[in-house]
């Protein structure tokens, strides 16, 4: 039977390596909602991975994209493309279908919150929140609010949001998104903001890169593996933790 409460965050990060959903489990259920977190859930990840941006009067609304077309029908309902998620207020966005487009027995499917999805995870498994648009404070407060920040990290391509965050809390567990080259000054930034974690294109990792990062101190997670012989390589290079749509079946790639 599984424990009631499963590990804090903290004691994830000595673990190694995990297994984190990203967006759930998106083959079985349309990515970042909350099917999608429940289907990865299933699975006992040790992380479920989900991305968020502000609607116009600042709540954080859990979507990849910037703009609504892919995963709504926001050009049927609002008359227009590419319209922007922080251009529509979040009653706006709640009108939308978030999951017609993926099939149709999610049909009528709404866009969650940044709060629901934390209500909905939290309970049986670590977050990682990234940020994609927004402010810090923000989500330093929904998280001081929910009182979940032993469950969660919060990670973003930009590193300055990361500065703010930990300006605001000195306590919460940050990691930094990037790729490209992994080197000295990146990894002595990432050290100085306060990140616990870099998450990498697993395109660009290396053998001696992930060995650099550990002599940092860094622990270091690759996004997005679905490949599972790339999976074992990076797993073998001493790899921290793998992002990964395959929830379902990457957990025997860590072995």
């Amino acid at each position: 039977m599984p424990d009631a409460r499963p590990p804090s965050m903290a004691e994830l990060l000595r673990r190694r390596p995990l297994l984190i959903a990203h967006r759930g489990l998106p083959k079985s259920a349309p990515e970042n909602s909350l099917p999608s977190f429940e289907a990865a859930l299933r699975h006992r990840p040790d992380v479920v991975e989900l991305d968020y941006h502000h609607s116009s009067d600042d709540v954080p609304i859990v979507l990849h994209d910037k703009t609504l077309d892919r995963t709504t029908d926001a050009v049927a309902v609002f008359g227009g493309e590419k319209i922007p998620v922080a251009a529509k207020s979040a009653s706006e966005l709640a009108a939308l279908d978030s999951g017609s487009w993926f099939d149709p027995r999610f049909a009528g499917l709404k866009l969650p919150t940044l709060a629901e999805a934390v209500d909905l995870v939290c309970p049986r498994s670590a977050l990682m929140i990234e940020r994609k648009g927004g402010t810090p404070s923000v989500v330093v407060d929904l998280i001081r609010r929910r009182n979940v920040a032993d469950r969660v990290i919060v990670q973003a391509f930009e590193w300055d949001f990361i500065a703010g965050c930990r300006r605001l809390d000195s306590g919460l567990t940050l990691g930094v998104l990037g790729e490209g080259d992994l080197n000295a000054a990146r990894l002595a930034e990432a050290r100085r903001l306060g990140a616990a974690v870099v998450g990498w294109s697993a395109k660009h990792l290396t053998a001696e890169n992930l060995a650099d990062a550990h002599a940092a101190g860094m622990l270091v997670w690759a996004w997005t593996v679905n490949d599972e012989d790339r999976a074992r390589t990076l797993v073998s290079w001493g790899l921290d933790g793998l992002i990964t749509d395959r929830a379902d079946v990457a957990r025997a790639w860590l072995a």
